[in-house]
């Protein structure tokens, strides 16, 4: 890979941290689905740019086809058919600092453990290990059912660089059985979030687990 395109590259994956950033903060349900969208569009790119031939278009068609319009669009039928469009999740502000906290660290000890890898590589796996800790992050401090269903599809983008680090390139059906996977626990989600509410129960985590008594 040549000096432009590590810096595109670098570029790219700033942008995908920035937005997983976002989403700890942001997060009415249908800004958050946005959010979500436009990372998964972002790591389309990626994919296109970390792996140039056939396999990194395949990838990222996949990756539009299931992230960037499939997943949203359960996303967003969930959150009009429980009325919870513009439901907020209000993070504590330990998240935040948590958030702030894991990019500062990741970022000064990243260089340490990267050494001897070439440019691209350690560009992906610090990006990697960013995203999927910002995911966790979020899967802790959510409360509403929604932000759950989100932020796993942001773990998942995180073990996708982490694969494209580690392989230059996932393989063709490696991409389409993850994402079948993913779409197949969404509309878990999506099915749990729903019944839930016709049920007349809340959808925040922490009241539903006052209900076991």
């Amino acid at each position: 890979m040549t000096v432009p395109e590590t810096g595109l590259l670098g570029g790219l994956a700033d942008l995908l941290v920035v937005l997983s950033l976002g989403l700890l903060v942001v997060r009415p349900a249908l800004w958050s689905i946005g959010l979500l969208a436009a990372q998964a569009a972002v790591l389309a790119v990626i994919a296109v740019v970390a792996a140039p031939g056939a396999g990194g278009w395949v990838a990222a068609g996949v990756i539009l086809l299931t992230k960037v319009v499939g997943i949203p669009l359960v996303l967003q039928w969930v959150a009009r058919r429980t009325g919870s469009e513009n439901a907020v999740d209000w993070s504590a502000p330990w998240a935040w600092l948590v958030g702030a906290g894991i990019v500062l660290v990741v970022r000064l000890a990243l260089p340490t453990f990267t050494a001897g890898l070439n440019p691209q590589h350690a560009v992906l796996l610090g990006t990697a290990v960013l995203v999927l800790l910002l995911g966790l992050a979020g899967m802790v401090s959510g409360k509403l059912l929604l932000a759950q269903a989100v932020h796993l599809v942001v773990i998942e983008n995180g073990l996708y660089c982490a694969g494209l680090a580690l392989t230059g390139g996932l393989p063709a059906a490696l991409d389409l059985g993850a994402a079948v996977d993913l779409l197949l626990v969404i509309f878990v989600l999506a099915w749990l979030s729903h019944h839930v509410h016709r049920l007349q129960l809340p959808l925040h985590v922490d009241e539903l687990r006052r209900l076991r008594g």
